[in-house]
């Protein structure tokens, strides 16, 4: 009898077990982030923290180590192989793999940007910029310079109208970066294209090397011997250029929407590009990829986060991310095009899932940039995947 009394409680006991295991909701885990990630943290004008984070061995904690100091800008290769960046004195180039860091280019310069095959790489640089200026002070003409892995540059475009106003990633007008000029930084549409803004006041009968040049236009350099100067007869505000594709973004100079999506940048006086989408912003393209991604503000507390096809330029999918970004926030897409890490100030890194819309903040507490509860203004540079 009393065994087959016990028998009978353990029968129940394994049924109210299975029947509460069975109805209890699995819980997410969220996504989980591997690799290394390399970012700058801080908000001093002489420069931010370059540090690598990566994940430990738990999954749940990370190691952060602070790899240099005083770096205003850095740009990672097209194959996330090898980093350039600008200090206050210098143009430095690290190897990602090996460590090993070599100096290209001295002087205070700045809009650093990769050639897409790898081998060069441009930058300005502005004349005469005295330590601590105002930022309402007027500055010597900036120039636009090209250079290969070794430091040999060749100078492409000298601004005689620069002027100061640009903000740093940190948040911050450092000296540097108060004397990008009128041009804004150019970019690489091809190994031996670049693209940028050409600004001469109120003088477009000026000759240079026999052209008459306009007064203010969007221009292709195509780099040779001797640099050939192709203008468009239309301003384009360019968003972004896909450093492993031929893909553009771009707005009309006088319009802050819509975005516009175009296959090659080549013939600028008959580009005729699509729309991307309308009352979104940029969020980025995924690694390795030409999959541009963009947010949409949904109900003031969170986004709606979606991508199209570089196909056909259809929207795909999107997700829902209960979070909000600020404008100045950075954003990495990885290769797979699935997850997302996003910096943002104060003390903001997170990692989010861009198909469910899940997010992981790599700091759930927040505090001062120890290492422990956080970072300061973080702003993911490059995403190392394993």
């Amino acid at each position: 009898m009393r065994t087959t009394r016990l028998y009978s409680i353990v029968i129940v006991l394994a049924g109210c077990f299975l029947i509460g295991a069975c109805s209890r909701q699995p819980q997410s885990i969220g996504p989980k982030f591997t690799g290394r990630l390399l970012l700058l943290t801080g908000s001093s004008v002489d420069g931010a923290d370059l540090v690598e984070l990566t994940a430990a061995p738990t999954g749940s904690t990370y190691h952060l180590s602070v790899l240099t100091k005083g770096v205003f800008e850095a740009v990672p290769s097209p194959d996330r192989t090898r980093l350039l960046y600008a200090t206050k004195d210098e143009i430095l180039l690290r190897d990602l793999r090996t460590g090993d860091v070599k100096p290209l280019v001295k002087g205070e310069n700045y809009c650093l940007a990769w050639s897409p095959d790898g081998n060069h790489f441009s930058y300005k640089q502005k004349s005469g910029v005295k330590e601590k200026a105002p930022i309402s002070e007027a500055g010597a003409p900036t120039k636009l310079y090209v250079s290969d892995l070794n430091g040999k540059s060749k100078l492409i475009w000298e601004d005689p109208f620069a002027a100061y106003g640009t903000v740093s990633p940190l948040g911050q007008s450092s000296v540097g970066e108060r004397a990008a000029g009128s041009s804004g930084c150019a970019q690489w549409i091809a190994p031996d294209r670049l693209i940028f803004d050409r600004f001469l006041g109120a003088f477009p009968k000026q000759k240079k090397g026999g052209e008459v040049l306009k007064p203010n236009t969007t221009t292709v350099a195509i780099l040779s011997d001797s640099v050939k100067f192709v203008d468009t007869d239309r301003k384009w505000s360019i968003e972004s250029i896909c450093q492993v594709g031929s893909a553009a973004l771009l707005r009309p100079h006088d319009q802050d929407s819509p975005i516009l999506a175009a296959k090659s940048l080549d013939q600028l006086k008959t580009l005729n590009p699509s729309e991307a989408c309308s009352g979104c912003r940029f969020a980025g393209f995924a690694a390795n990829s030409c999959v541009p991604f963009f947010i949409e503000d949904s109900r003031g507390n969170s986004v709606d986060l979606f991508s199209l096809n570089p196909t056909n330029w259809q929207k795909q999918r999107g997700a829902h991310v209960t979070q909000t970004f600020s404008a100045a926030a950075k954003m990495l897409i990885n290769s797979s095009a699935k997850l997302m890490i996003v910096g943002d100030a104060p003390a903001s890194l997170l990692l989010i899932d861009t198909e469910s819309g899940e997010t992981v903040s790599f700091f759930p507490k927040t505090g001062p940039a120890t290492g422990k509860g956080g970072l300061l203004s973080p702003v993911p540079v490059v995403w190392i995947e394993n």
